[in-house]
């Protein structure tokens, strides 16, 4: 059978995986091949999540074409509730189950599980900052919705209204709704505080992210709830 010339290429060299190219370069001892092999590995990584970002992005504005704010909302539980990681839903087994209150939240897994995914998922440089009451996490700029505000060139999905879960603010991004429902507005419905309170990028910003987690919720300010509209429960 007549070979097509590019295919060649394509085996040998386009078809290869980059991380096992870095590895037996390391065992050869070429370090300069290592790194060429590290930069080709990271750049395809951060082009691949940018793709994804982008194409979020695109099925929700697809999605508002035909939908109300509200559904994306409730979307956005949906994808909070099945998406929690491990540390989170084994609380949230046992606070189901009433073998566990705030007070057993696991906060130094959770915190460990944010610093980890920012840095392996997004690749974010992340300052966290620390008094006695609150830990704050800042992204500058986020990687995730702070470069779909920021830089990508599709127009954003964004909410018709104001509502309580957009910060009372018309044409929020839906994209953040994946983390402000997660760790702030869903988490108050279902567990009774905002473990995160967040002050995202808006469109066109310069796409930071400041994340205030307070330790003991009984801490959270009056204000916030009054500004939010919210009852405190906790």
């Amino acid at each position: 059978m007549k070979r097509t010339p590019i295919m060649e290429q394509i085996v040998n060299v386009n078809a290869k995986r980059t991380i096992d190219e870095l590895e037996a370069a390391i065992k050869a001892g070429d370090m300069e091949k290592a790194l060429e092999l590290h930069r080709k590995n990271v750049t395809g990584k951060q082009n691949f999540h940018d793709f994804a970002v982008r194409w979020v992005n695109l099925t929700l504005s697809h999605f508002k074409k035909n939908a109300s704010d509200e559904a994306i909302f409730e979307c956005m539980k949906e994808y909070a509730t099945t998406f929690y990681p491990p540390v989170i839903k084994d609380w949230i087994s046992a606070y189901d189950a009433g073998k566990a209150t705030y007070k057993d939240f696991p906060l130094e897994g959770f915190l460990e599980n944010r610093a980890n995914l920012w840095q392996m998922v997004h690749d974010n440089e992340q300052i966290w900052e620390e008094d006695d009451e609150k830990i704050t996490f800042i992204l500058d700029k986020c990687n995730s919705g702070g470069y779909l505000v920021k830089e990508q060139p599709d127009p954003v999905a964004v909410t018709d209204e104001a509502h309580t879960w957009c910060y009372d603010k018309k044409g929020f991004q839906c994209y953040c709704l994946n983390c402000t429902t997660m760790w702030e507005f869903g988490w108050y419905e279902w567990f009774g505080w905002p473990l995160f309170i967040m002050d995202v990028p808006g469109v066109g910003s310069d796409g930071k992210c400041v994340m205030t987690l307070y330790k003991d919720p009984k801490d959270i300010p009056d204000a916030y709830y009054e500004k939010r509209g919210l009852k405190r429960k906790i």
